[in-house]
């Protein structure tokens, strides 16, 4: 004869689920760590961000100072100079006046003959100046006509400086300008980011004009 099933008492006695208490501890402990691990995600996201807006600040300023040095270190050049300078002179249109070379506050202003015709065109006096916060270039003799590089939304620049040396070697007018320059993003001066460079003229100008281009 087959004896009835009776369940073991002691094993249904030893079988306890988790208070509601202890639910509420895990869940409270559980969200914390969520939180802290979402914030310490936040900060890495943040800071990388950070990071690459940073780097792409320093591009783009190392770009705009390396093409202004690239046109500055063309000043006064003019095809044929042996016929036309000396020591005594100047006698082409390239080292005639203020706009083959001034520095005033942060504008400089240069002319070259960028197309070799030993003729000053009207795009070939060029210049760069800080206007409220925008590099601009000089792009047009007369009337001027500066247009502005970058999108002040994006980079500010806060700083742009022309230091002048000059030296004389054998009757000519050697020059360096030290350029300076500062920017920042938008509305966080703690962010900045500032170039310098040393920039040879190439093109040499008679002592006799050093009153005109070096004063």
């Amino acid at each position: 004869m087959t004896r009835p099933f009776k369940p073991r008492q002691h094993q249904m006695g030893n079988m306890q689920g988790e208070t509601l208490m202890g639910l509420l501890v895990g869940l409270t402990v559980g969200l914390v760590a969520l939180a802290g691990g979402s914030a310490l995600l936040a900060n890495q996201l943040r800071g990388h961000r950070m990071a690459r807006q940073d780097s792409q600040l320093q591009h783009d300023l190392r770009s705009a100072v390396d093409w202004m040095a690239r046109e500055l270190n063309q000043a006064h050049f003019v095809a044929n100079a042996w016929q036309t300078r000396s020591p005594g002179e100047c006698a082409d249109p390239f080292c005639a006046g203020l706009d083959d070379f001034s520095i005033h506050g942060s504008r400089i202003t240069f002319s070259h003959d960028r197309n070799h015709n030993g003729t000053k065109d009207n795009n070939e006096c060029l210049g760069f100046r800080l206007v409220k916060g925008a590099l601009q270039a000089r792009t047009a003799c007369s009337p001027e006509v500066w247009t502005a590089l970058n999108d002040t939304a994006s980079l500010q620049l806060t700083q742009l400086e022309w230091q002048l040396h000059c030296t004389k070697a054998q009757g000519w007018l050697q020059r360096r300008v030290d350029l300076s320059m500062t920017a920042q993003w938008p509305g966080d001066a703690g962010r900045q980011v500032q170039l310098q460079r040393k920039i040879h003229i190439r093109n040499a100008v008679p002592v006799s004009r050093m009153d005109l281009f070096c004063p």
